[in-house]
């Protein structure tokens, strides 16, 4: 019996090292982990099968006020890159990103032109606007910083991660180009998105938008009534058609916009539920993949264009 046993565990052995098991082939590959779900979808394209990939928020959740559990620490612990937004985004989570991983950790607007970056407030230097998802322009800065960094930490897969990053660059680029097209169907009159947070602003510069946020660029900022019945008055002597709510933030604030239009005899729709802070899950909108970035963003236009045209 001694020797058919040891055969076979010869056997086993010899087996297990020419064909390495799915946990052994995963734990050679670059564990990355990317904070929110646009960062995530970057990664995953530019990554493709040679990482292992975690991404810590999930759909819909707001990173402005996002907590970590004990087991996203532990993820951001273990990596061996984590791609972050910065800018604050991250609110809970800046200082551990910032500042205790030790060269592991890349701001995804790292590489940005601070030209091209919007002041967190007017008049306002050095406190950066961090939506920058919304201007696919600027988010191919962050696709060529996560081809880089994945390039420089894996080189036996640099060639793939580079040919990776220039399909993603391309296609934000096309992407760029069918937004504009679909928004100037918009008359110019109505291109004003009425939003319950200043998540839109990099959108509207980008495509000549007229953004208005009542709650400002954190989420953690409370709507005043100045900003509400400023809101109010615009939509009024605009005649705006529709105004917008957003996945990741409490539909209050819109809401009590669209009453106080009323009271003054003016009936203005909430055209939809925008993704902003967040993309959403699959299947959650029929006929658009939401939980990518590109298909966020055509639901986002669509809707745009449908409520405002």
């Amino acid at each position: 019996m001694r020797p058919v046993f040891l055969c076979i565990l010869f056997c086993a052995l010899s087996q297990g090292c020419d064909q390495p098991s799915a946990t052994q082939a995963t734990a050679t590959k670059p564990r990355v982990v990317a904070t929110t779900t646009m960062i995530g979808d970057l990664v995953r394209q530019i990554g493709g099968e040679d990482v292992a990939l975690t991404v810590i928020m999930p759909a819909g959740v707001d990173p402005h006020s996002f907590k970590p559990s004990t087991a996203d620490m532990a993820e951001v612990a273990r990596a061996d890159l984590v791609f972050y937004n910065g800018l604050h985004l991250e609110g809970k989570m800046v200082e551990l990103l910032e500042q205790k991983l030790g060269g592991r950790a890349f701001a995804i607007t790292r590489d940005m032109p601070r030209g091209k970056l919007l002041a967190w407030a007017e008049g306002e230097s050095g406190a950066y606007d961090p939506h920058v998802w919304f201007d696919p322009t600027l988010w191919v800065d962050a696709a060529k910083l996560i081809g880089a960094e994945l390039a420089k930490k894996d080189p036996a897969k640099a060639p793939d991660y580079h040919n990776r990053t220039a399909a993603a660059v391309e296609a934000l680029m096309l992407l760029d180009g069918e937004v504009r097209g679909k928004l100037a169907m918009i008359p110019a009159e109505r291109r004003v998105l009425i939003t319950s947070h200043d998540a839109f602003s990099y959108f509207g510069r980008a495509y000549d938008i007229d953004v208005r946020g009542l709650q400002g660029i954190s989420t953690e900022t409370q709507a005043g009534l100045t900003n509400i019945t400023a809101a109010v008055d615009h939509i009024v002597a605009k005649k705006i058609p529709a105004i917008f709510v957003e996945s990741s933030v409490p539909h209050s604030t819109i809401e009590r916009v669209v009453a106080d239009c009323k009271a003054r005899g003016v009936e203005v729709t909430i055209g939809g539920e925008l993704y902003s802070d967040a993309m959403g899950s699959p299947g959650e909108r029929p006929g658009y993949a939401v939980d990518t970035y590109a298909g966020m963003m055509r639901y986002n236009v669509d809707l745009l264009v449908n409520g405002l045209r």
